[in-house]
């Protein structure tokens, strides 16, 4: 197959050059083009010698410097066309930086699930924090090396001609903007237009595919300044794979542990005390409810509560498996309203600090203390602050 690394880049020549020194360091068994694709903007001519003096040993350099600003959404859309030339393209934004390993991974998942119709595309990245809260995200180990999620990524994604395609049809008969119907979660339809992931999240949610996760991750990302980020931040840092992993073990689909674009379990087993059809909220961000009979979340909600279960084993789907009474977890019957005697409020504030309490594990009271006026710091600065 013809592979391709793509590198995103706009006026941030420093992230520009690390990505690629870690891109040269890396080991390559095939060759494969590298492509640097620079959008127009004030620092253009510095990310262009940057580019220039790349020595790239592992196939042809290109580069595609445009003259007028396409946007982030209209560049990587370019880049992801770029199928039409090659079988496979790694899109990869200035701001990560790669594991040395990390195209041993692209090619054996390629080779794996390229002719699967349910991969919409490959993650090299793997989250440890849910995005849509801050709350920690930590999959299931079953004994492979990967495991399904219905979120795409955009901090190093692989995507063959096949799944490219398929989503590029979607997307092309789609209106300007996502519907707010609890498909994907509120805050990804509420980034802003320039946002091209929000569309593929949405795709695949709605269509019932996954995109390809590995347990260890092959990039980290490190969240600099730029025009969609005005903070740096180390919230999205990861550990990154180290050595060469003599072959990767990739689940079929329905072998994989699963996960939605809300980051909740999709089990396929019955959950003992729940009927009909069941929907997991642990993460507390569902707004809709679908035609689910059975609600498994966090949320202190006006249903009937069918039991209460104790927030306690990791990762907190577990808890849904080894149910055990007490606080934290709420079972609802959704097809019966109950008014709750407490006020909601109260008992919502109640469940965050149960909800904190589990999340910080056995931190001393000092440390709780220093993170939370860390957050009060962060919040001050993202709201009154527009420049760090």
């Amino acid at each position: 197959m013809k592979y391709s690394i793509v590198v995103v880049g706009y006026n941030r020549p420093d992230s520009m050059r690390r990505l690629l020194e870690s891109l040269c360091c890396a080991s390559y068994e095939v060759s494969c083009d590298l492509v640097i694709s620079l959008d127009y903007g004030t620092r253009q001519e510095e990310l262009l010698k940057i580019a220039e003096n790349v020595k790239w040993m592992h196939g042809e350099k290109k580069i595609r410097k445009f003259q007028s600003a396409q946007g982030l959404r209209q560049h990587i859309l370019q880049c992801g066309d770029l199928t039409n030339e090659y079988d496979a393209v790694v899109v990869m934004e200035d701001d990560l930086v790669v594991a040395e390993n990390f195209f041993q991974y692209v090619i054996e998942a390629v080779e794996f699930y390229n002719n699967n119709d349910l991969i919409a595309g490959i993650s090299l990245y793997t989250h440890h924090t849910n995005p849509g809260n801050g709350r920690a995200f930590e999959a299931q180990f079953n004994g492979y090396d990967a495991y399904l999620m219905q979120y795409a990524q955009s901090w190093g994604q692989c995507w063959t001609r096949k799944m490219w395609n398929a989503f590029r049809n979607w997307y092309d008969e789609q209106v300007e903007d996502i519907a707010l119907d609890g498909v994907v979660p509120n805050y990804v339809v509420g980034w802003n237009k320039q946002s091209w992931l929000k569309y593929y999240i949405r795709y695949t949610a709605e269509k019932g595919l996954f995109y390809v996760y590995p347990y260890f991750s092959l990039t980290t990302n490190s969240s600099e300044i730029g025009e969609h980020n005005k903070h740096n931040s180390t919230a999205y840092q990861v550990p990154l794979s180290t050595g060469k992993m003599q072959g990767y073990r990739f689940p079929e689909v329905e072998d994989a542990v699963k996960y939605d674009a809300y980051f909740e379990r999709i089990f396929e087993e019955p959950i003992d005390g729940c009927y009909g059809n069941i929907l997991l909220d642990l993460y507390g961000l569902r707004k809709h409810f679908g035609n689910a009979d059975t609600l498994i979340s966090t949320q202190k909600l006006n249903y009937k509560i069918l039991r209460e279960i104790e927030l306690k084993y990791r990762p907190h789907e577990l808890n849904c498996l080894r149910q055990e009474e007490g606080k934290g977890i709420y079972v609802y019957d959704l097809k019966e309203l109950c008014v709750t005697k407490k006020k909601l409020g109260y008992c919502r504030l109640e469940e965050r600090l149960r909800i904190a309490q589990y999340d910080l594990k056995a931190e001393s009271p000092r440390l709780t203390l220093l993170h939370g006026l860390n957050g009060v710091k962060e919040n001050v600065k993202r709201r009154f602050c527009k420049k760090p």
